[in-house]
């Protein structure tokens, strides 16, 4: 039986129980141990503390400012912001204890151009875990323990047609386009850019695989 969404810190976070997922989330545990990586489900006040860190590195805030800005501007606004309720995965690198490389989470949400979206998806990795194929083994760890613990369905996200890395995660873990328009981006180095903000959608056979 599936558990509410967490809406606050908890004391320790949880290792993703991959046995009670599919192959492919075992395949993409299996490819993150041998890289020195695991993925827990939770978050306390010591790993968001690390977040705000991390979401003032370059490529975050490129395309995602929001999270120093307003997610995770501070240990106050992170803790307002998973009252909203948000099952938060961490990507944690083993390396003398736990270290964060990376960060997402789903949650209750909707968008008008996401036609029957009912979860938010969001992924970060930080440059720690940069450059080592982790995205897409770290989605599917996500995707399918999001389903097993939280009920999780229905996914969707948004992202800019420019930041290519991620669109192509997106794409090979099965995230469809389904809605794009031009748009300006403002940039904290170039200021405002033109580009084309991009919705996806899950289909919920690819959270049982």
């Amino acid at each position: 039986m599936s558990q509410a969404y967490p809406n606050s810190f908890v004391t320790a976070t949880e290792p993703v129980q991959v046995d009670k997922l599919g192959p492919t989330a075992a395949d993409a545990a299996k490819q993150l141990a041998a890289a020195g990586y695991e993925v827990h489900a939770g978050l306390t006040a010591a790993y968001a503390e690390d977040i705000i860190k991390m979401a003032l590195e370059p490529a975050i805030r490129e395309f995602c400012p929001k999270d120093c800005g307003s997610r995770f501007a501070n240990l106050a606004a992170a803790e307002e912001w998973l009252s909203k309720q948000r099952g938060v995965f961490l990507l944690l690198k083993k390396d003398e204890g736990l270290k964060l490389a990376g960060y997402g989470w789903v949650g209750p949400g909707a968008s008008e151009h996401a036609p029957g979206g009912e979860t938010t998806f969001a992924l970060r990795v930080g440059r720690l875990g940069q450059g080592q194929g982790l995205a897409a083994p770290f989605s599917t760890l996500m995707l399918q323990g999001s389903h097993a613990l939280y009920g999780a369905h229905n996914l969707w996200l948004e992202t800019w047609a420019s930041n290519g890395a991620a669109v192509h995660v997106y794409h090979k873990i099965g995230f469809t386009d389904v809605y794009s328009k031009p748009a300006e981006r403002q940039s904290p180095e170039a200021g405002s850019i033109d580009d084309t903000r991009l919705i996806m959608t899950l289909p919920n056979e690819a959270l049982r695989n």
